[in-house]
């Protein structure tokens, strides 16, 4: 990414760094970046360095994940909802979060169904990491994976029925929406429409052209179970694909 620093340097800044692993379309990570540009907020792409310390990632924010959100000398923020309020305190007038309380509930509830533990990205990383871990042999990345976010049988055999809820609970918000006259998912644009388009990426990925990912990486982003495919429903992939013409912009940088 254009513009991006060391850890090392990072560091040694002040305003709003965002941590990201480059090369890789994360959606945690695009959600973000996403909301930071919505939002008009100046920040600064951090990635480590080959001459960064093995442990100044941990050192400096207390943990190991990507993206990592360090505004001047606050604590990280990891989490989907800390960087969502961040964004939010720092840019309230773009909305990003309603502030009718109704709203708001349902908005932080969705975004879990789709960014949070047992959401919509979670369930399809755990089905990325199952299918890894049954390969001959395993997939050495796979049993790291599993290890850092908990793979564990009963989770990975509820995770593909979990996706096809959310996909359908999230059809069924969006019909809703439409049929009120709204042309998103809470019938303003919110923080949850770029949580949709950037995590639909895990399901059905944008084209090359588009989203240049690694070749290797497109089929364990691409969804191919009959059920996660009904769920997908045409309304949903224009939905994604309008929120990034009309807000995220093309193509994604990695």
């Amino acid at each position: 990414m254009k513009g991006a620093v060391s850890l090392r340097e990072a560091r040694e800044r002040t305003g709003l760094r965002l941590v990201l692993l480059p090369g890789l379309p994360s959606p945690w990570s695009q959600a973000a970046k996403g909301l930071l540009e919505v939002a008009g907020i100046p920040w600064l792409p951090v990635h480590r360095a080959d001459d960064d310390p093995e442990d100044l990632l941990r050192e400096w924010t207390g943990q190991e994940s990507y993206p990592a959100a360090i505004y001047e000398d606050e604590a990280s923020r990891s989490g989907w909802a800390e960087i969502l309020l961040l964004v939010d305190r720092l840019a309230p007038e773009a909305g990003l979060v309603p502030r009718d309380e109704a709203m708001r509930a349902r908005l932080f509830g969705y975004a879990h169904e789709i960014c949070g533990e047992m959401g919509l990205g979670w369930c399809r990383r755990l089905m990325a990491v199952d299918a890894g871990l049954r390969a001959d042999p395993p997939d050495p990345m796979a049993a790291w994976l599993g290890r850092k976010y908990g793979h564990r049988p009963d989770s990975a055999a509820a995770a593909p029925q979990r996706v096809v809820e959310v996909l359908e609970g999230l059809d069924a918000l969006l019909t809703r929406s439409r049929e009120a006259g709204g042309e998103y998912l809470l019938g303003a644009f919110s923080a949850l429409d770029v949580y949709w388009a950037t995590f639909c990426n895990l399901v059905s990925p944008l084209p090359h052209e588009q989203l240049p990912m690694p070749a290797s990486l497109r089929p364990m982003f691409t969804a191919q179970d009959a059920p996660t495919l009904a769920a997908l429903s045409p309304a949903l992939l224009a939905h994604r694909d309008a929120v990034y013409r009309e807000h995220l912009g093309l193509p994604v940088e990695l």
